[in-house]
């Protein structure tokens, strides 16, 4: 299969919007909580991207076979003070740990282009800027594809789910995250 991938700044991916879309549901099929209305997601998404765009250091990459969209991924800069509703731990640590960090806002591949390093191409080129290696992700806790990924490439597991209670998000900081120096790998 030819990969070739594409980076879209600022709001050069909204036309991309329906795509991703598409794609997404695709890639995450029951993985994560109902949506609801198809058009109302879609509206979401588009508002959702909007928003994005507009915060510093939004990129989105997609991944393509011939024509065909086979994955995505969006960044953003993390904003600093952060106050996210991922983070369910103390202030001071999700302050050192996700705030100014780049944050992996979405990925996602086809299933059938996966196993094939599409995940790991978009995830290295989202990851660029951060240059201090400070980067981050909160999949859904539910979508075992996604935090097995992770977990696959390295990541660490700082927030840790329990099932109908608490976050509904996992975080994994990058597998070179400053702040993971000297801490101990918890077992998965």
């Amino acid at each position: 299969m030819n990969i070739t991938t594409v980076v879209y700044p600022g709001d050069a991916a909204l036309p991309l919007a329906d795509e991703f879309l598409h794609l997404r549901r695709l890639a995450t099929k029951a993985a994560v909580p109902a949506q609801g209305d198809p058009r109302s997601a879609a509206e979401e998404l588009r508002g959702w991207m909007a928003e994005q765009a507009r915060i510093p250091g939004f990129l989105a990459v997609t991944a393509r076979a011939d024509s065909l969209l086979c994955g995505f991924g969006i960044a953003t800069r993390t904003p600093d003070p952060y106050t996210g509703e991922e983070w369910s731990g103390d202030g001071p640590r999700a302050q050192e740990w996700l705030a100014g960090a780049v944050r992996i806002a979405d990925l996602a591949v086809a299933p059938a282009a996966r196993g094939q390093g599409v995940a790991t191409r978009i995830l290295e080129t989202l990851m660029v800027p951060a240059i201090d290696d400070r980067v981050w992700v909160a999949p859904w806790h539910t979508d075992a594809a996604a935090v097995g990924f992770f977990r696959h490439q390295g990541w660490r597991q700082t927030v840790f789910p329990r099932f109908g209670s608490g976050p509904e998000r996992a975080v994994f900081l990058g597998p070179r995250h400053p702040s993971l120096a000297g801490m101990p790998v918890v077992g998965c």
